[in-house]
């Protein structure tokens, strides 16, 4: 495929997601200046994200939203980046969700984004049933790579969750790459954490919001690199 038709096809999937946006996201309400350093060296960008949240029955809620970042590293000539769609529904003990995104970074895991990869689109789904403090569900993955190779990778992610001073979550990771996971979110989702081991080894990524200051601290860790980063939101 031309790079040319790469990048219209990106493109077109970013003017998607924008126009599945609410009505009422006419302006982006939450804005933060991503700062770090990973594998290429130190990088800078901007972050945007929009989202709404209404009622549903008695005991649900619907939250939509849009977002994304572009960042530029030193001494690159390319720009990463990655945006997505997403809505979530929320009724009673049953919650399901979806996202379309797409970029040429890798799905952010807690917000670290410093690891590229070919020009993509994708879909992520989830379907979640709680009994009270327990629960399972159940998520998949797809993305399909916008380059002459056109490679196609999938996961699907059963997996079980309880709540104690926060949401534990215990994963499988079946397809494209085999694993098992762990996730950790703390109420008011100040601390979040993630721990996998598949194919390509073992990751580690956390992600700390300060309350006190419009400031998230992350940093993750993987077998090939290391990475750290800021971002401040105003």
């Amino acid at each position: 495929m031309d790079p040319w038709l790469r990048r219209l096809v990106v493109l077109s999937l970013i003017g998607f997601l924008f126009l599945v946006a609410p009505a009422q996201a006419s302006a982006f309400e939450a804005e933060d200046l991503p700062f770090g350093f990973g594998p290429h060296g130190w990088q800078a960008g901007l972050g945007l994200s929009q989202e709404s949240i209404k009622p549903k029955g008695l005991l649900g809620y619907e939250k939509t939203g849009i977002g994304g970042y572009l960042t530029q590293a030193g001494g690159d000539e390319e720009a990463l980046s990655w945006f997505s769609g997403h809505k979530q529904v929320i009724m009673g003990n049953i919650g399901y969700s979806l996202e379309l995104f797409g970029g040429n970074t890798e799905r952010p895991i807690l917000s670290t984004f410093f690891s590229s990869s070919d020009p993509h689109v994708g879909a992520y789904g989830e379907f979640s049933r709680m009994y009270g403090a327990y629960g399972h569900g159940l998520a998949g993955e797809a993305q399909f790579s916008v380059t002459d190779a056109g490679a196609f990778e999938y996961r699907i992610i059963p997996y079980v969750q309880f709540q104690r001073q926060g949401v534990w979550r215990f994963s499988l990771s079946l397809g494209t790459s085999v694993g098992i996971g762990m996730s950790y979110q703390e109420p008011h989702e100040k601390v979040k954490l993630d721990i996998t081991f598949v194919n390509e080894g073992l990751s580690m990524h956390i992600l700390l919001s300060l309350s006190e200051h419009p400031l998230t601290l992350g940093a993750g860790l993987t077998q090939e690199r290391a990475q750290l980063f800021i971002r401040y939101s105003f």
